[in-house]
């Protein structure tokens, strides 16, 4: 784009008539940040946000133009005064359109932004056709493909402007110049001042990414892994016995990045997946399994943006479980005995920290805790033929909300990501393992026998069989649920029958969790 050419093939209406609507009682505005560069970079299709800057006061402005447009107005920060103005559309993401007071005139504005390629203004007038500012060497930058700070206090201005150096180069496919690097290297352990809210959405940005798991190893290798995630640093240099032939660190990189393969095929099928077969025997249920994995856990979270969040944390309890044990043959192997239950808490603690939702948490732990469960079925059931009985225990085991609740499939599909990365190779038994995991969505996405209550109820029992209140009832009820779940009980007589019998041989407790 030439210096005067507009944007005319950027706008949208709706942000045609903001800035229409601004220029009639203020000139010049600026468009500035990522909407120029993304432009620049023929990267803007479908824009959904927009950064205006212009002399103040702003928020009076703001406010008359959401009023006259009919947006929703927010005044995010006062002091600074700072207006954002937001669009809902029914069969599309919102629109939102922030506005800032310009600190002190525009060359003084964009000096103080955090990177050259988002120091860029277009300026917009009233009498004079729009123009391309860049004083920052921005465009230069954007052609080499380039990450560079704005000035040497860029990164001490804020921290968090660490982390966005790497989401813009994973984002971008950009390289961080080694001025900036070093920077980083230099200045890391500052991210502890930002806040935890801060440093949350910019992670989330970051997972967000093609490929999660390469913009990890840029967090790490610039010294920054260790202050943000400090669980997961330490998992570098955790060895591991075959068939794993990377450690728990490069293992967890693969991992997320096939969990972001899986997530991203959720939104778009045509994006395809790596593992043909794995895409194959997904396909017929994809319209299920988008369906489930849009729902929101909290304000713009999604269950499949999760997946690659599950991945980051599935094995951070292995430094505290490592152990080395020696066969009869010599052989030394290293074994993480319950490093499910020490994931989880770490789940747990480190979603609390960032403050995600007490939902958000809670599925987090629940799919550390049961990751493995997936792996076990398939040894179980080596055939892939696993059992209605085995699918029903998993699925309630792995539920967090009654019993329509499927969390177990994000377990599933986190096994699905964990099952690809072990070794070189996957090796034998792929095609079964594949056949178990999809026997169990099937049986997800099929009526449940027992959706809602058991074909007895405990006053039922206690009535027929002359059996006191306690916690025996409550065991025979969930084993008539599991008989019924498996198709071996349909009626009343059959689970009144089938409690006695279990009465009889003392045998009314549910089997373990092994299936």
């Amino acid at each position: 784009m030439n210096d005067n050419q507009s944007m005319e093939n950027w706008r949208v209406p709706e942000f045609e008539a903001i800035l229409a609507a601004l220029l009639q009682e203020r000139s010049p505005v600026y468009v500035v940040g990522g909407a120029v560069r993304d432009h620049l970079l023929g990267r803007d299709a479908g824009v959904t946000d927009l950064d205006l800057a212009l002399a103040g006061p702003v928020l009076p402005a703001a406010r008359q133009v959401a009023d006259k447009l009919g947006w929703a107005y927010y005044p995010l920060d006062e002091e600074r005064d700072v207006a954002r103005l937001v669009l809902q559309r029914e069969t599309a993401p919102p629109l939102i359109c922030d506005l800032a007071c310009l600190r002190g005139d525009l060359a003084s504005d964009l000096a103080l932004r955090d990177f050259t390629i988002n120091a860029l203004a277009l300026e917009m007038a009233r009498d004079r056709a729009p123009r391309l500012i860049d004083q920052c060497g921005g465009r230069d930058d954007l052609a080499a493909g380039r990450i560079r700070t704005v000035g040497a206090e860029s990164l001490a201005a804020d921290p968090v402007r660490m982390l966005r150096a790497v989401r813009f180069a994973g984002q971008l496919g950009f390289a961080i110049d080694a001025e900036t690097e070093a920077r980083i290297l230099g200045g890391a352990q500052d991210v502890r001042q930002a806040s935890a809210e801060r440093l949350r959405d910019e992670l989330w940005k970051i997972m967000g990414l093609p490929a999660p798991g390469d913009a990890l190893v840029d967090l790490h290798r610039l010294g920054l892994l260790v202050y943000v995630l400090p669980e997961v640093a330490a998992m570098d240099q955790i060895h591991q016995s075959p068939p794993h032939h990377l450690d728990v660190l490069g293992h967890t990189v693969q991992v997320m990045n096939y969990a972001a393969n899986l997530r991203d095929w959720l939104t778009d099928p045509q994006k395809g997946l790596p593992d043909a077969d794995l895409e194959a025997a997904l396909v017929p249920l994809h319209d299920r399994l988008a369906a489930h994995f849009s729902a929101e856990l909290s304000a713009g979270h999604s269950r499949g943006e999760w997946l690659v969040w599950h991945a980051l944390f599935h094995d951070t309890g292995k430094p505290s479980a490592y152990a080395e044990e020696v066969d009869e043959t010599g052989t030394r192997r290293i074994r993480f005995f319950g490093h499910e239950n020490a994931s989880a808490a770490i789940a747990s603690e480190r979603g609390e920290f960032l403050r995600f939702s007490r939902r958000e948490v809670q599925i987090a732990q629940k799919v550390a805790a049961n990751h493995m469960r997936p792996h076990h079925l398939a040894d179980s059931f080596p055939d892939g033929e696993i059992s209605r009985r085995a699918c029903y225990r998993f699925l309630r085991d792995t539920a967090t909300g009654g019993r329509e609740d499927r969390t177990g499939l994000d377990v599933l599909f986190l096994a699905l990501a964990d099952r690809q990365a072990p070794g070189k190779t996957r090796g034998g038994g792929w095609g079964e393992y594949l056949k178990g995991m999809i026997g169990i969505i099937e049986y997800a996405f099929a009526p449940n026998p027992v959706a809602g209550n058991t074909l007895v109820d405990g006053n039922q029992l206690m009535h027929s069989l002359d059996l006191p209140a306690g916690r025996m009832v409550g065991y025979l009820l969930e084993s008539i649920a599991e008989a019924q779940a498996a198709g071996e009980v349909a009626t009343e007589s059959d689970a009144l029958a089938l409690a006695a019998e279990l009465i009889r041989r003392g045998d009314f407790v549910p089997a373990d969790n092994a299936g």
